[in-house]
């Protein structure tokens, strides 16, 4: 937590944030932290040196109201935290930046990602709170995905009780796995896409502290974020969780409670949901598809590893006793070619692929990277672009489409 109060004011936001923004955050707290914004020096420079001074030295003598501040906007202090707050603010005919816009200068370089999410902490709570759950959504890098054993079941969600069972059902899961008590569900609906944050406790941790120059012992049980999103369009479900068994478990629960069946999901969890035969097939000749006049401009495949591992007639791996990973800033195929020219990789298993996805955004470029691991895993680190970057793989065959034979199969 110190870590992240520190990081929030660097030299670049102490010199050019709006103090009186600043005082408006820090003055309910001022006598605990026993700083005096009124014993400032008169020179600019000097009152933002002190200020950056205030923050390097933070630690856990901070209260917990103001870290609490501070770790919110620090989390939305972010390119990715910007747009969310942007985007929301924009849905509900709000411009968290009127107040601070000025004339002739559209190109203001205050409205950096950190003084958009203090003005949106400060003057916009209810823009600022929606945004900070839907970016607990972006948290998990790699996701639980599964898909339902059949076409067009839509969520009732909607339906009284529903909502209130799906999260005292979640609440008795964490409370006998974690023995916590606290356990907040939050709903979210966009046009297709309904996603469901759940606020819970982990496994209680202890720690040796400095409790005012004597050691003490702090036992603590962190609230930690999981999360459901669930499109039915494709009957799909993508679970955000710390521990794979939580994820498993919330998946039969919206199944049970949302969908009405518990085990809607579990055909999906023994199939192969990503592939990375095409890459295989074409070898050096492959190059992803996607259309050119939208959102994507440019898929690199930068890194590929292979082995000779095999899965034998009773479903187990034979391992390899070699593998090998290579890199390249655009085609890991043609360099393996390159690079190993006597070997097949038709003969060969591709353990995983890293692809660079890069994505137009408000006249810039971002790079996403992707990771896929077949055959149930791909990771990312920014999810800003996730539908996106899935639809861009059904294209090119890599992620699956359930097809009606096997829901058919399934549902049998």
């Amino acid at each position: 937590m110190a870590k992240r109060i520190r990081n929030f004011i660097d030299r670049a936001f102490s010199r050019t944030v709006d103090l009186e923004l600043l005082h408006r955050l820090l003055s309910p707290h001022l006598g605990q932290i026993d700083f005096d914004w009124d014993g400032l020096p008169g020179d600019d420079s000097e009152r933002r040196e002190a200020i950056f001074d205030l923050f390097a030295k933070a630690d856990l003598r901070f209260p917990a109201s103001l870290q609490f501040a501070l770790f919110n906007i620090s989390t939305l202090s972010t390119d990715a935290g910007a747009r969310i707050i942007q985007e929301i603010a924009s849905e509900a005919g709000i411009d968290v930046l009127s107040e601070y816009r000025l004339e002739n200068a559209p190109d203001d370089l205050r409205f950096t990602p950190r003084f958009i999410a203090l003005v949106t902490w400060l003057d916009h709570r209810p823009v600022f709170d929606r945004a900070l759950s839907a970016a607990a959504f972006l948290a998990h890098s790699t996701k639980l995905e599964r898909d339902a054993d059949r076409e067009d079941v839509e969520p009732r969600h909607n339906e009284a009780g529903v909502q209130e069972a799906f999260a005292e059902a979640a609440r008795l899961h964490f409370a006998s796995r974690y023995n916590g008590q606290y356990c907040d569900v939050r709903w979210l609906e966009e046009e297709d896409l309904l996603r469901v944050l759940i606020l819970h406790g982990s496994k209680a941790e202890t720690k040796n502290v400095d409790q005012e120059g004597a050691e003490d012992t702090l036992k603590f049980r962190e609230i930690v974020q999981s999360t459901i999103e669930y499109d039915p369009r494709r009957g799909s479900i993508a679970v955000g969780s710390k521990s794979a068994a939580d994820a498993k478990k919330l998946v039969r629960l919206f199944g049970e409670h949302v969908l009405g069946d518990g085990d809607i999901f579990e055909a999906s969890a023994k199939e192969e949901l990503y592939t990375l035969a095409p890459l295989q097939r074409l070898g050096p000749a492959f190059r992803f598809r996607f259309d050119p006049e939208g959102e994507i401009t440019h898929v690199a495949l930068r890194e590929v590893r292979v082995d000779e591992a095999q899965i034998t007639a009773t479903g187990r791996l034979r391992r390899s006793p070699w593998f090998l990973t290579l890199g390249d800033s655009e085609n890991a195929l043609k360099r393996l070619k390159e690079v190993a020219c006597d070997l097949d990789v038709a003969d060969v298993r591709i353990v995983h692929a890293k692809i660079d996805v890069t994505i137009e955004v408000d006249d810039s470029e971002i790079v996403v990277p992707v990771t896929i691991r077949p055959p149930r895993t791909v990771s990312m680190r920014d999810h800003s672009h996730e539908r996106l970057i899935l639809d861009m793989l059904e294209d090119n065959d890599i992620r699956k489409r359930r097809g009606a034979d096997q829901a058919a199969a399934a549902a049998e």
